[in-house]
């Protein structure tokens, strides 16, 4: 309280009023008081500054006109200040205070820089942003340049990796991750709106993506994948250097396989299977499994196992039935194109066996057209005859396929 008696008694006597007065909602009155207090005695305590804000702030809500509102607002804003100047602001009032500038002039291009400028305190502290704070904070910069505002490429990169930092830090803290995916979405369509054509793959390699070279960024490695992705830039080198990055320290089914794919690709059978495996073991969903397993035959194929290629395909098909139809018929025209490998010249009927086996599996998985096909590599009635066997008959099915079926034949020509 002031030294002064009766500056000390007003002091006291207002304090109460605006104390009472926003207990009840009187923001009014309690207005009239603060702005006494605050001019008055400005260090009485710091509780007639927060209370002064939301006064303030609730009296500009219920204006009737634009010009009482920013009247209003403007004396809030001057409580921010004054509170900052003499006692300074917590994290979640600078959070408060920058998310205002945003909520109320955000359209105003006279004080869109003051704006800015408490976005940037704010963001000083990346551990007590608040959520209002993240999409926004893109979305100023994107209004700020609109405006013809200077703020170069570098500055808007820098921004927007701050943000994006922010929304890492909060998965790690277990946030929704959902929400978390809309924010990021949100906040990445802003960057491509802020920079247009200049964020193109080149921009992002040249700019962004160095620092991976020498070293395991996990939050740059994730902006950076995320990005060339997002503009079409999946033949750029950086993506898989990014997706080893992230793989190595968050790995997850979906970068596995990525990181798979390309290196089937360019015929990296090794790492391709590697993974391949590391998708398989991360996965849960018995459907992604199956699709694993698929291209797990397809990279065994590619390699020239195709007992392994088989076994894979089979496994997809025992995950998820509804892949079954798929599975066999690959299954099958690994068969029909085994002839030259596995024929030994030695008797028609034996070396055409794969056809009637790859027929068996055509027909379980219900493709009539690759049964058409494989029938016409039947022998006919008469070989059949010529070599003193019978249709119908078990016959054994060599080389790598193994197994049985019956014999089968076409008609002779």
């Amino acid at each position: 309280m002031p030294a002064d008696a009766e500056l000390a008694a007003e002091a006291s006597r207002r304090f109460a009023i605006s104390v009472d007065a926003i207990s009840i909602d009187s923001y009014r009155e309690s207005a009239n008081a603060l702005h006494w207090l605050m001019t008055n005695v400005p260090d009485l305590y710091d509780g007639l500054y927060i209370n002064a804000y939301k006064a303030y702030e609730e009296l500009a809500k219920a204006a009737s006109d634009a010009d009482q509102k920013n009247m209003f607002l403007d004396s809030m804003m001057i409580a921010f200040n004054k509170k900052d100047e003499i006692y300074g602001l917590s994290a979640r009032e600078k959070n408060n205070k920058a998310y205002r500038y945003y909520k109320y002039w955000k359209s105003d291009k006279g004080r869109i820089a003051d704006g800015m400028a408490a976005y940037k305190v704010v963001y000083e502290d990346p551990n007590s942003v608040i959520n209002n704070n993240i999409v926004s904070y893109m979305d100023m910069v994107r209004r700020f340049r609109a405006y013809g505002n200077e703020f170069s490429n570098e500055e808007v990169i820098d921004v927007y990796s701050k943000v994006m930092n922010v929304i890492e830090i909060k998965a790690a803290g277990g946030e929704d991750a959902a929400k978390l995916g809309r924010y990021k979405a949100a906040v990445n369509g802003l960057l491509t709106q802020v920079m247009g054509d200049d964020l193109n793959c080149e921009f992002i390699e040249q700019n962004l993506a160095p620092p991976l070279d020498n070293g395991n960024d996990l939050t740059l490695a994730k902006k950076v994948f995320g990005l060339l992705l997002e503009r079409g830039c999946g033949d750029n080198r950086y993506i898989e250097v990014a997706a080893k990055i992230i793989q190595e320290q968050e790995p997850t089914e979906g970068i596995a396989k990525v990181l798979a794919q390309r290196a089937f690709g360019n015929k990296d059978y090794e790492n391709a299977s590697k993974f391949y495996l590391e998708a398989l073991e991360l996965s849960t969903d018995s459907e992604k499994k199956a699709d694993l397993q698929m291209n797990i035959a397809q990279l065994k194929l590619a390699q020239g196992k195709k007992g392994e290629a088989r076994a894979a395909a089979r496994e997809a098909a025992k995950l998820d039935p509804s892949k079954a139809s798929e599975a066999l018929t690959y299954i099958a025209n690994m068969y029909m194109n085994s002839f030259d490998d596995c024929s030994q010249k030695k008797s028609q009927i034996d070396d055409r066996a794969i056809f009637m086996a790859a027929y068996d599996l055509y027909q379980r998985a219900g493709n009539a057209q690759g049964m058409a096909e494989a029938k016409k590599q039947f022998p006919t009635v008469s070989d059949v005859f010529t070599a003193n066997k019978k249709e119908g008959e078990t016959i054994s099915v060599g080389c790598w396929i193994g197994g049985s079926t019956t014999i089968k034949t076409r008609p002779s020509n």
